[in-house]
């Protein structure tokens, strides 16, 4: 399978929107300041994992990533919060530019993962 190219600009843009959506929402706010997130450095790495995602495609990095994203929301995530979480994922790539093969992939990928964290 071709892999499918991300422009870094497209993904650094995914994600600056995508954070401005989340943090619209007090639910959002409230965890991350409980949690005293660092949102640049969430920013950060919900980059690199979005190049990552489009970019994989050998089953065994999908292990990996399943691993990796398990490993970071060790938290209960309610099936509702999770929801939300990527309807905005989800709306922001609806209202961006995106080549539809990567957008199509990118759900994919992320539907895949929250479906493992989800309890």
């Amino acid at each position: 399978m071709m892999t499918i190219a991300l422009e870094q600009e497209q993904v650094n843009e995914l994600v600056d929107r995508f954070y401005d959506k989340l943090l619209k929402d007090t639910y959002y706010v409230n965890m991350f300041n409980e949690r005293n997130t660092d949102i640049e450095m969430l920013k950060k790495r919900q980059r690199v994992f979005i190049n990552r995602l489009v970019s994989d495609e050998s089953v065994q990095e999908e292990w990996k990533q399943v691993s990796q994203v398990k490993e970071r929301h060790s938290f209960q995530i309610a099936p509702e919060r999770a929801a939300v979480w990527f309807g905005k994922l989800k709306e922001t790539m609806e209202e961006m530019d995106l080549n539809v093969r990567v957008r199509d992939l990118l759900i994919e990928k992320v539907d895949f993962l929250l479906n493992k964290i989800v309890r």
